[in-house]
């Protein structure tokens, strides 16, 4: 007997996370070589790599990053070279895909969507230009005046940070052993939610999520960092509280669904602050409140309306202004004559020209 069989030894395999463990029956042509040579240049331009490289052998930038795993003679691809860099990627990893829905109200309700994609599928950078470009097409864009002067100022319904950093964080951080469900990016009228399968990694709660510094997926943390898309660990979400924070917008919500889901919720900014001449400038001050409440609730009623406001207007002050807000067209109804709900355009008016 060795002395060694009187130890007990710890698998080097228990030290590995799951991204970068080797898939049975893979191969380096698996991958896009040219995108992995980019990737590396771009890293290397980043000053964000400055690991072993061979400019005619990308392997040796995979095997380093552990994309590659050595499998005796032969290398075996791992989920974080895959979904960086593969071909097809959801050709081994099926469930590595991305769901998304727009609905026209504040609920998810299936007759008001208004645009449902399912399966987004490609690299994980491929996944994410679909969902910014989607997410930046069917959101506001406008100008407001800056308190105090007259100068224009763009502005947007969502910080384009925020958007991009809630995205990578839910491809970054999901559990891709979950493979019955994908992950879910949902556009509402007056916000957007993220979902990430698998809720937040063991050990780290709710509340200490902007304190605690752990990856699930290191391996692809690191891949997304040297891309630029990534700044450090537990810096993406601190970045989304203090964009909003700055743009004075509602703080995000972050919940865990019984450890199946991560949702990251932003409630985007009220359509009348895009505008704050012209149209919105004239608006009463309980018109603005009709319309944050509507914003708030989506499909309400006069009597909604009404109960908004505590009680403290009549029902028929209330539909004067309502009248007014069809009028200048800023809301619409829906539902029959008994039945009458109202909710906000999906865009606003045409603005005359703000002044120089």
């Amino acid at each position: 007997m060795s002395a060694a069989d009187n130890h007990d030894f710890i698998d080097p395999a228990s030290f590995r996370s799951i991204d970068s463990l080797a898939i049975r029956d893979t191969h380096p042509g698996m991958l896009n070589m040219d995108r992995v040579r980019l990737h590396v240049q771009r890293a290397i331009e980043r000053r964000r790599y400055d690991g072993p490289i061979d400019s005619d052998d990308p392997t040796v930038y995979l095997i380093h990053s552990r994309c590659l795993i050595a499998d005796g003679d032969e290398h075996r691809v791992t989920p974080a070279g895959l979904l960086c860099f593969g071909y097809n990627p959801q050709e081994v990893l099926p469930h590595a895909v991305v769901n998304l829905t727009h609905y026209r109200g504040t609920v998810p309700d299936s007759t008001d969507a208004v645009h449902i994609e399912r399966n987004i599928d490609g690299t994980i950078f491929d996944q994410l230009a679909r969902v910014e470009e989607y997410l930046s097409k069917n959101t506001h864009h406008g100008m407001t005046i800056r308190p105090g002067s007259f100068e224009r100022v763009e502005i947007d319904e969502y910080p384009s940070v925020v958007m991009r950093e809630l995205s990578v964080n839910m491809l970054a951080h999901r559990d891709y052993r979950e493979i019955h469900t994908a992950a879910r990016v949902q556009l509402f009228a007056n916000h957007i939610e993220w979902m990430n399968p698998g809720g937040l990694p063991e050990g780290v709660t709710i509340d200490q999520l902007l304190v605690t510094q752990k990856s699930r997926n290191p391996v692809l943390f690191s891949i997304l960092w040297e891309s630029g898309l990534i700044e450090g660990v537990g810096q993406g979400l601190d970045t989304v509280v203090a964009v909003l924070a700055r743009e004075q917008m509602q703080p995000p919500r972050f919940e865990d669904m019984s450890h199946r889901f991560f949702v990251a919720t932003v409630m985007g900014r009220p359509l009348e602050t895009f505008y704050a001449s012209d149209i919105y400038s004239r608006l009463s001050d309980r018109q603005r409140r009709i319309l944050a409440i509507i914003r708030a609730q989506g499909d309400v009623s006069t009597s909604d309306i009404v109960a908004g406001f505590g009680g403290s207007f009549t029902q028929r002050s209330v539909q004067r202004d309502i009248k007014e807000l069809l009028k200048i067209g800023l809301i619409q109804t829906i539902g029959g004559s008994h039945m009458t709900r109202y909710r906000l355009y999906d865009t606003p008016p045409d603005q005359p020209s703000l002044p120089l």
